[in-house]
């Protein structure tokens, strides 16, 4: 009898266990959550009421959302946990000046590459070529492959509350890895709002309108897995390539993050050492949603700075079409009436005035002159910038110095040696 019990119990526990891998995760509704009728509320509802857009890549659906009409664009991407209205604020914010792209990253996506493949197929889709790029979490780490894949296009990049590539995380969740995939997703989601409850939401603030979007968010155990494989997919950053050099970057971080640990954010300052630095005050993982003002405010500002790269190569770009077409018009903007220029000759120093230069660059008269920028750095009001010219029997290189006087930058000496 106790064993035909026995039998019986370990039946029906078998039986709950199976059904509970086919329970699905529960999603709140932030309106059931949030009973608040303030700004970001109503303007979350508004949000929502807007038509997302849906592109299919490599047999993949794709959801996104487009507003605004700038000349400039900016890309919003979201974090492991999230979805494209995780960005509401933000986008409400910049789609009065910028054209905004927000998009819900798919949960069969699980490589920076299948990551890359959409985003680009979007742009496209969108007739957008250069623009602006915004990550947080694991779209901060998308944004940082994005940046070492595709430089050229980008404009700014703000890696934010992120990670730079590393071991640290495979590690440090590598029995968790193994083990998640054989957890029903209702278990996982309980976990989840274990730890929303204990670190995500204490960290900040308490914030009411966190504790009620979070929940919110859509979850699946293969969104999950797969959204894990991004963040400890591995690619190689090289942040002192001149095309990546000149990209203003700027790092958003928390001092008290609970989801980025103390190593990973300093190992990610340490790696973009020209990046912009803003570090918010017990603010928690999710500033762009409980700080949002005064993160709007931070990107405003490092969205609409100079980039002093961009300054300087106008200087450079004139000089060479000076250079090529004999123009002495144009080198006497790109040069000080000061400048001089230094080489050797016969392992003798040789100092030639400017205006002996503008007198060579007559004589020569129009060249066919391959030009480059090779490298650059800028530090205050001072610069200096590697060219190189390549003619049909000879090749240059230049060393240029420059000073920024009156806001515009001007050479005001080249060092030069010929190379053949």
């Amino acid at each position: 009898m106790k064993k035909k019990y026995f039998i019986r119990t370990l039946f029906v526990l078998l039986i709950l266990i199976i059904g509970s891998y086919f329970i699905p995760a529960p999603q709140a509704d932030f309106f059931d959550l949030y009973t608040k009728n303030d700004k970001p509320a109503l303007s979350l509802k508004e949000f929502k009421s807007r038509a997302t857009k849906q592109i299919t890549v490599n047999n993949v659906k794709w959801n996104y959302l487009t507003s605004g009409n700038g000349k400039e664009s900016i890309l919003f991407l979201h974090g492991m946990g999230g979805a494209y209205d995780l960005w509401w604020q933000q986008v409400i914010e910049f789609e009065k000046d910028y054209k905004i792209i927000t998009y819900t990253l798919p949960e069969e996506i699980n490589s920076l590459e299948k990551a890359s493949e959409g985003i680009l197929k979007i742009l496209e889709t969108e007739n957008i070529n250069k623009f602006n790029v915004v990550g947080t979490s694991m779209g901060g780490y998308i944004t940082q492959y994005l940046v070492s894949s595709i430089p050229n296009r980008i404009e700014k990049a703000v890696f934010a509350n992120t990670f730079p590539p590393n071991n640290l995380i495979e590690k440090v969740n590598a029995t968790k890895s193994k083990v998640i995939p054989y957890l029903p997703e209702i278990l996982l989601s309980k976990l989840g709002e274990k730890k929303l409850n204990n670190e995500l939401i204490p960290a900040a603030k308490n914030s009411e309108l966190l504790n009620a979007f979070l929940p919110s968010l859509p979850f699946s155990k293969k969104q999950f897995m797969n959204r894990f494989y991004v963040v400890i997919d591995k690619f190689t950053a090289t942040p002192a390539k001149y095309e990546i050099k000149r990209i203003p970057k700027l790092i958003i971080e928390s001092d008290n993050d609970p989801l980025i640990q103390p190593q990973l954010r300093t190992k990610i300052k340490e790696l973009y050492l020209d990046a912009e630095i803003y570090t918010f005050k017990n603010e928690g993982h999710f500033p762009y949603i409980n700080a949002s003002q005064q993160y709007n405010t931070v990107l405003r500002n490092f969205l609409t700075k100079e980039n002093e790269f961009k300054a300087v190569e106008k200087t450079i770009y004139n000089y060479f079409e000076g250079r090529k077409n004999a123009n002495l018009e144009i080198l006497q903007t790109a040069f000080s009436k000061n400048a001089s220029l230094y080489t050797s000759l016969n392992n003798t120093e040789l100092i030639i005035p400017f205006e002996a230069f503008l007198k060579k660059v007559k004589s020569d008269g129009v060249q066919q002159i391959n030009t480059s920028i090779l490298n650059g750095d800028i530090e205050g009001d001072i610069a200096n910038f590697k060219t190189q010219f390549i003619y049909s029997n000879a090749s240059y290189s230049d060393y240029l110095t420059f000073l920024k006087v009156q806001k515009e930058w001007e050479i005001i000496s080249k060092t030069f040696t010929q190379n053949y």
